[in-house]
């Protein structure tokens, strides 16, 4: 069903205050099995997110449908009603709907080649990155072609076009004896087969090695750790994940404006919040998105967030930035791994909690550099202080840009413990 006809509706029922968000989506999608093409095809689909809002001079609630299709005016409006009721029921302190201007609507510029173009070339390069030992058992990818419309009762009408490619792999390495593998995501906003090679060599070579990999030495209960861009942005996430808007509602922050994070420190964290590109110009409420900075030479100088708690602290809107841009360093790799050191590569999953103060993970792939030789190391753990590790981190001249991180390659965490 158009919004046309979804706002007729609305009105009809009497609904004063709504949010509409229309997302128009052709995936092209391709599977790989032992490296061989399997299945091609594309879904299109058209999903309409409507939500009601009921005021009163006290509170304001709200209630979401799912539209999918086609539907009747008669069920429409029997959603809508629903929707209301069930609405009555929330009791948010009141806020301001985003408030638009005029209508505004932006889309990717197009690109040389055809989706399924774009995905059969990136196939063909994780293929080519195999070898007898190591390749790749599985590959499912998919390029995702997005129109987003989101209409307010406010005068809200943007529009974007926007993409992203994703490529879900299975790395497998096999020896006389045994079989190895690992899972790798790959998001891509932009389209580089240069990155794509990068990320198809790496998987390659970091299930190789994890099926060469062996136990810590023993005795060794400490070491110097370098982190890449995955947990990197992970352990940043939840440092910014105490420091939004609704942290400070909630009183849950663990800064105020101004204070400084890396106090006898390095004062290197330099970091912003950024749109995914040009054409994703608004968030889901309709909030215009522009860069915002988070913190400076380790200093809290903003807080961010959407438009509800925005209103709620009589700040402004940044609505929800969805990229981290960090500063990068002054040393190179070389420089920063001068002492012995753990180069992690596949983690269970880096786990920080920044009220505990624990960083911390389960490594089932790194690459230990004593000095003379690299070994390939899993099974281990790894634990140290989160707010000591801010405090010292170093981050190198390299940098690396994927979808939602833009950063320093490398980063240094030091002295923590090995378990």
């Amino acid at each position: 069903m158009k919004t046309k006809a979804i706002i007729k509706t609305l009105n009809k029922v009497g609904v004063n205050e709504y949010l509409i968000t229309e997302d128009v989506c052709q995936s092209y999608q391709m599977f790989y099995v032992k490296q061989n093409l399997e299945t091609v095809r594309k879904v299109n689909t058209t999903e309409t997110i409507v939500t009601v809002y009921n005021r009163t001079e006290e509170f304001l609630g709200s209630s979401s449908f799912i539209i999918s299709g086609d539907i009747k005016t008669s069920d429409l409006e029997a959603k809508i009603n629903d929707a209301l009721y069930q609405a009555s029921f929330v009791k948010n302190v009141p806020y301001d709907l985003v408030k638009g201007e005029k209508a505004k609507s932006m889309k990717y510029k197009a690109l040389a080649e055809e989706p399924f173009t774009i995905l059969e070339n990136i196939a063909k390069i994780f293929i080519a990155a195999s070898n007898e030992t190591a390749r790749f058992n599985a590959l499912e990818l998919f390029f995702n072609d997005h129109q987003i419309n989101v209409i307010n009762s406010c005068g809200v009408n943007y529009t974007k076009k926007t993409f992203g490619i994703s490529v879900e792999a299975i790395p497998s390495f096999y020896s006389a004896d045994f079989k190895s593998e690992l899972y790798r995501m790959f998001n891509y906003s932009v389209v580089d087969y240069c990155k794509v090679k990068e990320d198809a060599e790496s998987a390659i070579s970091d299930v190789y090695n994890r099926g060469n990999a062996t136990k810590l030495p023993e005795g060794l209960k400490k070491a110097n750790i370098i982190l890449h861009a995955p947990e990197t942005l992970s352990m940043f996430e939840e440092l910014l994940s105490v420091l939004s808007y609704p942290s400070f509602y909630q009183k849950s922050n663990i800064l105020e404006v101004g204070d400084d994070l890396q106090e006898g420190g390095n004062h290197n964290i330099n970091l912003s919040l950024v749109k995914l590109s040009k054409s994703d110009f608004f968030d889901g409420d309709g909030v215009l998105l522009n860069k915002k900075e988070i913190f400076k030479d380790g200093k809290f100088v903003s807080s961010f967030g959407s438009n509800r708690f925005a209103s709620y602290l009589g700040k402004e809107a940044t609505g929800n930035l969805p990229k981290v841009v960090l500063g990068k360093g002054s040393k190179s790799y070389e420089k920063l791994t001068k002492e012995p050191f753990i180069e992690l590569f596949d983690l269970s999953g880096i786990q920080s909690d920044i009220f505990a103060s624990y960083l911390g993970g389960e490594v089932r792939l790194g690459l230990y550099h004593d000095g003379k030789n690299v070994i390939p190391v899993s099974g281990f753990s790894f634990s140290t202080d989160f707010n000591e590790a801010l405090k010292n981190i170093e981050f190198s001249n390299e940098v690396v840009d994927k979808q939602y991180y833009n950063g320093p390659k490398y980063v240094l965490i030091k002295n923590v413990d090995l378990l």
